[in-house]
């Protein structure tokens, strides 16, 4: 019986994890083809902050190697990109000159960098933060380098950040919002991080924009605004880092003539407006959401495997997914909402002195939103309850202090009530939430 032709256009985390699944599921099933812009084999791109660092290695970060695909009998065209296909007669062409034909085309094709409107952006030392390449040239770039300067307060703007810092650089994180990881972070918690941060030598600018870019050939120096304003006076930099975001991926689809909203439109199989076609990963919008963090992506595989190999179809349906920062020394932990409505009962628990924060968001008695910083070790208690929408009236007396607490205290409770032997002297209270 003749293979049928797979071919996945992306070989990222999301195809790489998408040829791990199909692979532990039946290895035999397709003749596999990846296509990767890269001319790297499949790596762990969310290494890429400790490789700055100089936590790892490349070759601590590679998922994938040549050798793999080769054992497994998968062609992969590294550093080819395609530029054309032919969906009526299931034919793809790449930029080299290479054609196939395809039985099923998955598009894995990831994101790019979300864009700044600031000119002299074609000035050198100015760098994107997606690839090893790019991490090459920001190393490269650093030894000359004292002061870096760098745009966007997420996530991976403050782990590109802290990789500059410990490379002896004087660092600086614009933000334009009114404080960091705001997506993930309410205000008290993300100004303990502002403060951790200070401590690490990495200094912010909050509400902050850049303007311009200034410098001959290469950055030296920038002008920033505030509220639409222009600042007099201006910051040196002489190493920039843009981490603002991510943009789904979706020229070639739209090429194709796809449909394409914010990213490329999947229904809850993963299949796009293509039968013959499936998506998965930061590329996609799915029920008008778009993805950039590992565990959906590998929900979206599995789920993707199991019909392309079986044709059992499981509806892919958007989870929450906890937030943790790759910084050494600081631990945070976020889910779910983070400032909540009026209505919803909000619990904190905070030491200043310590930079402990806890914040814990409940409605109709569930858990819907946590913010984590300094300890978080009940995090992944939390998110437990969070994402089983378990009740937890009965836990609100000791919910704050963890799990530990809560268990110990239920454990004296349980051994009061042996004490009595009717219910008239029997507590009423304790963790029932009869008080609350």
């Amino acid at each position: 019986m003749t293979q049928p032709h797979l071919v996945i256009i992306g070989s990222g985390m999301a195809g790489g994890r998408l040829l791990d699944e199909i692979i532990r599921r039946q290895p035999e099933r397709f003749k596999i083809s990846v296509f990767g812009e890269e001319r790297h084999p499949n790596y762990n791109r969310i290494m890429l902050s400790p490789l700055l660092a100089g936590d790892v290695s490349k070759d601590d970060i590679v998922l994938n190697s040549h050798e793999w695909y080769a054992k497994h009998n998968i062609t992969l065209f590294a550093g080819e990109r395609i530029i054309d296909i032919d969906r009526t007669q299931k034919c793809l062409h790449s930029d080299t000159g290479t054609e196939l034909n395809y039985d099923h085309l998955v598009f894995a094709t990831g994101s790019r960098p979300a864009k700044i409107q600031a000119s002299g952006q074609q000035l050198s030392n100015i760098f994107d933060f997606r690839t090893l390449e790019d991490v090459d040239a920001i190393l490269d770039s650093a030894q000359s380098a004292t002061h870096a300067v760098v745009i966007g307060g997420g996530l991976l703007g403050l782990e590109a950040a802290y990789g500059l810092a410990v490379n002896g650089m004087k660092t600086t994180v614009i933000h334009r919002s009114g404080h960091l990881l705001n997506r993930q972070l309410d205000a008290p918690s993300a100004e303990m991080l502002r403060l951790s941060l200070k401590e690490r030598g990495i200094d912010t600018l909050l509400n902050t924009e850049v303007a311009a870019f200034h410098g001959d050939s290469a950055v030296t120096s920038m002008t920033l605004k505030k509220g639409g304003t222009l600042l007099d006076e201006k910051l040196h930099a002489e190493l920039v880092i843009i981490a603002t975001g991510i943009t789904p991926n979706t020229r070639l689809a739209q090429s194709a003539g796809l449909a394409v909203n914010r990213g490329i439109v999947v229904d809850d199989n993963l299949v796009t407006s293509d039968v013959h076609i499936s998506a998965l990963g930061e590329c996609i919008e799915h029920r008008g959401e778009t993805f950039g963090l590992v565990a959906p992506i590998w929900d979206q595989a599995r789920i993707l495997a199991d019909r392309l190999v079986f044709g059992v179809e499981s509806a892919y349906a958007t989870t929450a997914t906890p937030t943790k920062l790759k910084i050494s020394g600081i631990d945070l932990f976020s889910a779910g909402e983070v400032d909540g409505n009026a209505d919803d009962r909000t619990l904190v628990l905070q030491d200043k002195a310590r930079r402990a924060y806890r914040k814990l968001i409940i409605r109709n008695h569930i858990i819907v939103g946590i913010v984590l910083f300094g300890d978080v070790q009940d995090g992944n208690w939390y998110f437990e309850l969070l994402e089983q929408q378990a009740p937890i009236k009965h836990l609100l007396p000791c919910l704050l202090f963890g799990q530990s607490y809560c268990s110990n205290l239920q454990d004296t409770h349980d051994s009061t009530r042996h004490l009595f032997s009717d219910k008239e002297h029997q507590p009423d209270t304790a963790l029932t939430g009869a008080s609350v």
